[in-house]
């Protein structure tokens, strides 16, 4: 979905319940991911995405409940992408011969530190800050939202 949204609008969406979708946008809520907004009638409870981009590290000098929980949310973040990138494929002929063109696959193997690699991601992320949809006042006229995945892992 995009844009504010009830738990019954995510619910159809994603073909869950409005209850089990109101469970958790009730959870994402008290994280900070979601907020409440006021709807036009005051009747509907909206829901505002507050993180449009998620990056956080192995947490390493974590517990090791915390590191897990971070592996499994890693490997649903994956999993998410995977899913756009195969419905993005499936559907790729609807798409205009620009947007076609301008989809990219990108594999590059690169030779770094653990530091150049954080910094490469930190530059990535100032380069794409001003296009985030979240950030974006009025997208330019025949904009589309575009889900940039990057995965910078070390070879085993």
């Amino acid at each position: 979905m995009r844009g504010d949204s009830t738990a019954t609008e995510c619910a159809q969406e994603i073909g869950e319940s409005a209850a089990s979708c109101s469970y958790h946008l009730r959870t994402l809520a008290k994280h900070g991911f979601v907020e409440h907004v006021p709807s036009e009638d005051g009747r509907e409870r909206r829901w505002h995405a507050r993180v449009a981009s998620v990056d956080w590290d192995a947490g390493t000098e974590a517990s090791e409940e915390f590191r897990a929980a971070a592996a499994l949310a890693r490997a649903a973040l994956l999993e998410l992408s995977d899913d756009t990138v195969r419905a993005y494929l499936t559907h790729e002929r609807s798409f205009s011969k620009a947007w076609q063109e301008a989809a990219s696959f990108l594999q590059t193997a690169i030779s770094v530190t653990p530091a150049e690699l954080e910094e490469i991601v930190e530059q990535m992320q100032r380069v794409l800050a001003p296009y985030r949809a979240d950030t974006r006042d009025q997208p330019k006229r025949g904009a589309r939202v575009v889900h940039v995945s990057v995965r910078a892992v070390p070879e085993p």
